[in-house]
């Protein structure tokens, strides 16, 4: 919480639709989350002031006392008194501080550290302008840190951002505190000291993305910058003067309060990320992965160096795809059918990001390509183009992610067999002792599961007649056991 905001706040922002909190859709873990129920602040969750002592850049000494929880909720006090063991004045950033008030702050350093994830919590302001309530996340040294929301001012404008060490100072040098920059903004909506609202954050490698009541208010596509976060922790303070100003309207008739009804924290299943950064993006249909050699978008031997791509997420489960120096593009914009998919250089358009959606049935990243500005899906001709149309019913939209060191098969060179079952005459041969069934799984080389059957307890053979040639995965009770050529 930092009050020399800094004037480089030209972040490339996208899309602040009113897209929903990403824990209102599936593939998310909640990893931390405090109700505040009970009659006391929980302490094997929280710091019950700052870490570092009782003072930072603002005119209050933080104590214990001054944080409750009741009826549900965490309450921070500010009053117009100075506290008995404050210091006469506190410096912080080149300034002095006279400590004329008593607040409270908490942090959740040694007891839980945030990645990444949606970090969220609903809080009700103080009416007294004056007061500088914040929720925010730190990590040991400054920069980096993430505001969620701090109210220095106004109460129905919160501001928000990431300060971080400038990224040619930080590549040579790492993070330094003189070096530092940042980006962010403010929104504007109801008076944030009449009710509860929610505020939350968003925080993957390539983007953050800011909310209110659930709603995206801002989204910065920065990952250098992001990149320095690492290992941060939670606080909640409620600071007096400092950024908020001397006009400060906390009377001993009248003490501030900031009131927080839960902080939940959410992390995304690794079995719902889609990898970013160097990928091949493979055809199911086609068994080719998507290569820009050519100079335009063509299709390629996925073994081939030249299918390595990037792949850059803007925002929850949208991507903007580097290919060859350039991105993946629908020619002209265009929102018809058959519109042909490229490559050009990257103008932040909707047409240059697409939506990835995991596919369910499938063990391996298979997902389809929406085109943000058409809404409409990435798929494979019979001549081997590559244009938007609706969703068709057969594998043509399907893509197969691979990364580095996943296993791309396009042949039968080196398949092997497994020490107690056989592949013979198109059945699994089962030569073991196993008295229990177990289970067997079949899948083909893009990761498609075809096949579901029992073996052993009796049981000595599986038949894959039915299955198309091809090259395919056995597993028994979820352990690979052989891989074979039918």
């Amino acid at each position: 919480m930092k009050s020399n905001i800094s004037a480089a706040l030209t972040a490339f922002s996208l899309f602040t639709a009113a897209y929903a909190a990403p824990p209102s859709s599936s593939g998310w873990t909640m990893v931390f989350n405090d109700e505040f129920e009970g009659n006391s602040l929980d302490k094997s969750k929280w710091n019950p002031t700052y870490n570092w002592g009782h003072t930072h850049n603002h005119q209050a000494y933080c104590v214990e006392e001054n944080v409750s929880v009741k009826d549900g909720k965490l309450i921070i006090r500010a009053d117009a008194r100075r506290h008995p063991e404050a210091p006469a004045t506190c410096s912080n950033g080149g300034k002095t501080y006279s400590l004329d008030y008593t607040s409270g702050a908490i942090d959740t350093r040694g007891h839980f550290e945030v990645n990444g994830g949606y970090i969220e919590g609903r809080f009700k302001m103080p009416w007294q302008l004056g007061t500088w309530p914040a929720f925010w996340t730190l990590q040991d040294g400054w920069p980096p840190e993430i505001d969620i929301f701090e109210v220095p001012h106004e109460r129905n404008l919160h501001h928000y951002y990431l300060h971080y060490t400038k990224t040619d100072w930080y590549a040579s040098h790492g993070s330094a505190w003189d070096h530092e920059a940042s980006f962010g903004g403010t929104h504007t909506g109801p008076d944030k000291s009449a009710d509860f609202h929610t505020y939350g954050l968003e925080w993957t490698s390539s983007y953050l993305k800011f909310y209110f009541d659930d709603k995206v208010i801002a989204t910065y596509n920065r990952p250098t910058e992001i990149s320095q976060l690492k290992g941060n922790y939670i606080i909640i303070n409620l600071a007096v003067g400092g950024w908020a100003g001397d006009n400060i309207q906390v009377t001993n008739a009248n003490p501030a309060y900031l009131e927080c009804d839960w902080v939940r924290v959410w992390k995304k299943d690794a079995s719902e990320m889609i990898p970013s950064d160097k990928v091949k993006v493979m055809s199911v249909s086609e068994g080719k992965c998507m290569s820009g050699v050519t100079g335009d978008l063509s299709l390629v031997d996925c073994n081939s160096d030249d299918a390595w791509i990037n792949l850059f997420e803007q925002y929850s489960g949208t991507f903007r795809v580097n290919i060859a120096g350039k991105v993946l593009d629908i020619e002209g914009e265009s929102k018809e059918d058959g519109a042909k998919a490229g490559i050009w250089d990257w103008n932040g358009g909707g047409h240059q990001q697409f939506a990835f959606e995991k596919q369910p049935n499938y063990t391996s990243n298979v997902v389809t390509m929406m085109a943000r500005h058409s809404e409409k899906y990435l798929q494979v001709g019979k001549d081997g183009t590559i244009f938007q149309a609706p969703l068709p019913d057969d594998k043509s939209a399907l893509w197969r992610i691979f990364q580095p060191g996943e296993e791309i098969v396009t042949s039968a060179d080196d398949l092997k067999s497994g020490d107690q079952v056989r592949f013979i005459d198109n059945k699994l041969v089962w030569s073991g002792e196993e008295q229990q069934k177990m289970l067997v799984e079949v899948y083909d080389s893009r990761g498609v599961c075809c096949l579901v059957d029992e073996i052993g307890g009796g049981k000595t053979e599986v038949s894959l007649q039915m299955l198309p040639t091809g090259i395919y995965f056995i597993t028994i009770n979820g352990g690979m056991v052989m891989k074979i050529r039918k």
